[in-house]
């Protein structure tokens, strides 16, 4: 026969194991995506495209465009600021949904997410920004040679950095923000600073102080503007936002939030 307290320790442990299965349930359950949402990730600090306002909230581009998106989608917009270089592991971790960074389109990428294009022309060239005007002498990439000071200041994770990484003797710093770019020049911590073009563009326009020297690509450098990136099995959602893309080019929503960001300006 079995003892009393032997079935009473019994029937603990069962409870015990039916509470633990509970728990297991419920932490599941909690850890299930809201459907309702669209978590959209992005890096702040590249403007025009995303940047935090003197209120500490995300503005730009991207994040217009971001809105426009959830709209037609009818789902509720949330956005995770994280570092540019950890936006694909988010993806492909479901971690987010889309990545909003004015990401380059090129071939690279292309095997690790799909970037459906809504802004932005292929270049043939990026940019090299410097401080008031060019060094003495120096009329290509490879006249940085010459000088003692071959520091280039990149944002961490962008396509610049990919591409000068090709010329040995520069040193490329890392920085997290566009503004941070303009400041190291200018107050001579780094020789130069590389953007998107789209972007050298705008920093022109607010900067004039800025004297920019082009770096030709080579035809697998070359990009094919900039791109929203999706987890590549995640067919559905390629298609719907693709779809709503296509939309707004052609009633003119992306070429009116466009105008806002690139000719009127923004604060670095």
């Amino acid at each position: 026969m079995i003892s009393f307290n032997k079935i009473l320790a019994i029937i603990v442990l069962s409870a015990l194991i039916i509470a633990a299965c509970m728990c297991v349930f419920v932490y599941n359950q909690s850890e299930q995506k809201d459907t309702n949402q669209l978590i959209v990730g992005t890096c702040s600090g590249f403007p025009p495209y995303e940047v935090l306002d003197e209120h500490g909230q995300l503005v730009g581009f991207d994040i217009d465009v971001a809105h426009e998106l959830a709209k037609h989608m009818h789902k509720k917009l949330v956005i995770k600021d994280m570092s540019f270089d950890t936006l694909v592991l988010a993806l492909k971790q479901n971690k987010i949904a889309l990545a909003f960074a004015g990401i380059s389109i090129t071939n690279a990428r292309l095997q690790e997410v799909a970037l459906v294009h809504y802004q932005g022309k292929a270049f043939t060239s990026i940019p090299l920004l410097f401080w008031k005007q060019l060094p003495d002498g120096v009329m290509s990439i490879t006249d940085l040679q010459k000088l003692p000071n071959k520091i280039v200041c990149v944002q961490a994770g962008n396509i610049e950095e990919e591409i000068l990484g090709h010329y040995a003797f520069l040193s490329l710093k890392q920085l997290d923000a566009i503004a941070d770019l303009v400041i190291d020049i200018k107050y001579g911590k780094s020789l130069a600073a590389s953007v998107d073009p789209d972007v050298a563009d705008a920093l022109k326009q607010k900067t004039p102080e800025l004297a920019i020297l082009a770096v030709p690509l080579k035809p697998e450098e070359q990009t094919q503007g900039q791109g929203i990136a999706i987890e590549k099995s995640n067919k559905q959602l390629i298609t719907q936002v693709k779809a709503i893309i296509n939309e707004c080019k052609r009633d003119g929503t992306l070429e009116k939030i466009e105008k806002k960001w690139f000719i009127r300006g923004y604060s670095c």
